[in-house]
């Protein structure tokens, strides 16, 4: 039972590591004033992983079916799907 939870929580913070290293990704990105429709892109794309990986290993709702994962997983897709598509059209 002991290692279950160790390997748990190696698990866990792993996951949280690399929840800090997207989130300093894109505040150097933001730092070096980058801008441009891919950028944009990859920014939103580091929101929608780390929005996947909150919401299945910290919410817990990696195996729930139903209501609750469909509706989180869709803020996580439907708003920065939102905000690129008005990025791009505001570009052509």
């Amino acid at each position: 039972m002991s290692q279950a939870r160790f390997t748990s929580s190696k698990y866990l913070t792993l996951i949280w590591i690399i929840l800090i290293v997207l989130t300093l990704t894109t505040a150097y990105v933001g730092y070096l004033e980058l801008s441009g429709l891919y950028v944009v892109g990859f920014v939103l794309l580091t929101v929608l992983v780390k929005g996947q990986l909150i919401i299945d290993h910290f919410m817990g709702l990696r195996n729930v079916r139903g209501l609750w994962r469909h509706a989180m997983l869709g803020f996580v897709i439907i708003i920065p799907g939102i905000i690129f598509t008005g990025y791009y059209l505001s570009s052509v």
